[in-house]
This record gives C-alpha cells, structure tokens and sequence, in this order.
C-alpha cells in the first residue's frame, strides 16, 4: 500500500477515535468509545462482556499513548497518530492491540452467544455512519453462509482500519 493510502486510513481512523472531536485522542475517548460499543450492544458496563470491553479499549489507549504519545504530553495529536500509523500496521502491533477489541466486541455483537453475528447482530453493533450494512455484512461474511465467524470479524476489522493493505 502507497503511503497516501496508509496516510487516508490514518486519518479516518484517528477521526473514529476522537469521540470527543477535539483533534486528540485521550484516556477518555477510548473510554467513550467502549461505552458506546456496549449501548449499541445492550451490554451493562459492569457484567462480564462489558468488563471486558471497556478492558480492551483501555488497553489499547495505553498501548497507543506508549507507542504514539511522542511529545508526552498524555494525548495523541493527529499529527503523531498518522506519523506512526503505518509503522503500528506493518509491525503487527496495531494488530497486536485490535485483537482484544476484536474479541470482545464480537462476545457482545454475538448477542444469542451461539458464535456467530447475525446480520441483525451485526447492524447492531456497526457505528461508522454512511455505512450499507447490507453490503459490509457480505464483504465480512467471506465464506456466504449468511452469519460472520470471529475470523471473518476480525479480518473484516482490519480490512477497515488498514484499507487495502
């Protein structure tokens, strides 16, 4: 993948994370992320899957404002987020950190917990607006039997974040 596309996916994914809109990522917007996932979910902050989730993005904003927090000032500008970006996907440590979320968020997506989401469950939990469902939820559901595995979910996950690469 050409920078400028590592540079786009950066950027729309710094976007997504600044939930509070003001240009930095911070302990609170993953906080803020994480209970969203469990609103859409219909999860309770406190049982055991919303434990979990709010465990996962907090993990990750500490390995993020470790990895990208370069001023260390305890907030990651968009300027650090896309500098580091590309480097975070080719090492494997965006992964690294996107599997816990991935995990946990699919346990709450998984609502009947039979090990699968639905395409029901999965209009549930998507968040990116301007999104077709229908279609996100074919291009996620690799094999076509109509349901998303945990595999397909996190494939299709960083399919999101990375682009193309």
């Amino acid at each position: 993948m050409s920078q400028p596309s590592f540079r786009d996916s950066a950027e729309r994914n710094f976007n997504d994370l600044d939930a509070d809109g003001d240009g930095y990522l911070t302990r609170y917007d993953y906080m803020a992320l994480a209970q969203r996932r469990l609103e859409r979910g219909g999860v309770h902050v406190e049982s055991p899957e919303g434990e979990a989730v709010i465990d996962a993005f907090l993990r990750a904003w500490d390995t993020h404002a470790s990895a990208l927090d370069t001023d260390r000032d305890g907030r990651i500008s968009k300027a650090e987020y896309v500098r580091s970006f590309e480097t975070l996907a080719r090492t494997g440590a965006l992964e690294a950190v996107l599997s816990p979320i991935s995990r946990a968020t699919f346990t709450v997506a998984d609502r009947d917990g039979d090990g699968w989401i639905s395409a029901a469950e999965f209009g549930a939990l998507w968040s990116r607006s301007g999104t077709d469902l229908t279609s996100a939820f074919a291009r996620a559901d690799a094999d076509g039997d109509g349901r998303i595995s945990f595999e397909e979910y996190a494939r299709a996950r960083h399919g999101l974040l990375i682009g193309d690469a």
